[in-house]
């Protein structure tokens, strides 16, 4: 079996890249007790550039028996907060056992994407202390937008969704989830592809979710490997999706 990650392999820089959102989720087994107020005026105090700050909360919804009985709402309190750059652009949320940082279009770059959810999560782990991180997770939704009615999948996907062969019906839409392990590593990857139909518009989608669900004590070196490696994967899953002749298009 031929070793999965090379970083020797270089990919084709795109100048027009299609991500509408980049994501780093980390979550984590928390060693401290939550504190809303504490951990909202820290915010507010380290994170002047990130100055919209708003409070998450969580519900539980029970239905009793009975068409009679109205629904039980027990409110669970605060469980973090999503904090937003200036500009928007930018957003994290402070969960209890979640550190989540996003970037949205227009995507600069992976130097900048990491560095910043690198600084924030210092400030996260600072903060919740964790005792041990149990996943991490590295997402880039992508949106290629074809000024067309109509497409052929085989243009743009190298594997493309494709309906029943016995019927000559036309697909006119699809929801394709593939869940991928990388041999020889720790990550796996939740692959969908999807299509947005707008009016003289078509949005193809490819959301590329690279994950590792593998306990380990949290240090920043080894937290840096994991993402450049997932990078890697991330990098390596898109251009082998796509054709040659869309690839050509985005550079």
């Amino acid at each position: 079996m031929m070793t999965s990650i090379n970083f020797t392999e270089t990919f084709p820089h795109l100048s027009k890249a299609p991500i509408v959102e980049a994501a780093i989720d980390i979550r984590i087994v928390p060693s401290v007790k939550w504190d809303e107020t504490s951990l909202q005026r820290e915010l507010k105090q380290r994170l002047p550039d990130y100055p919209k700050v708003e409070s998450l909360r969580q519900a539980r919804y029970q239905l009793p028996i009975g068409k009679q009985n109205n629904p039980i709402v027990e409110d669970l309190g605060c469980v973090g907060f999503k904090v937003h750059s200036i500009d928007n652009l930018h957003i994290a949320q402070f969960n209890k056992e979640a550190f989540v940082f996003s970037r949205l279009k227009p995507y600069l770059d992976w130097a900048q994407l990491s560095g910043e959810a690198l600084r924030l999560w210092t400030i996260y782990f600072e903060l919740l202390k964790p005792m041990e991180v149990i996943r991490i997770g590295l997402r880039f939704i992508n949106r290629i937008a074809i000024m067309q009615e109509q497409i052929e999948g085989s243009d743009y996907y190298r594997h493309p969704p494709d309906s029943l062969k016995e019927l000559s019906w036309p697909l006119t839409g699809y929801l394709h989830h593939d869940v991928i392990w990388v041999p020889e590593t720790q990550y796996s990857v939740n692959l969908i592809k999807t299509v947005q139909n707008i009016p003289g518009e078509i949005g193809l989608i490819l959301d590329i979710d690279v994950f590792m669900g593998n306990r380990f004590e949290y240090n920043e070196s080894s937290l840096k490997r994991f993402l450049e490696e997932m990078r890697w994967v991330k990098n390596k899953i898109f251009f082998t999706s796509l054709t040659e002749k869309i690839i050509e298009e985005l550079k």
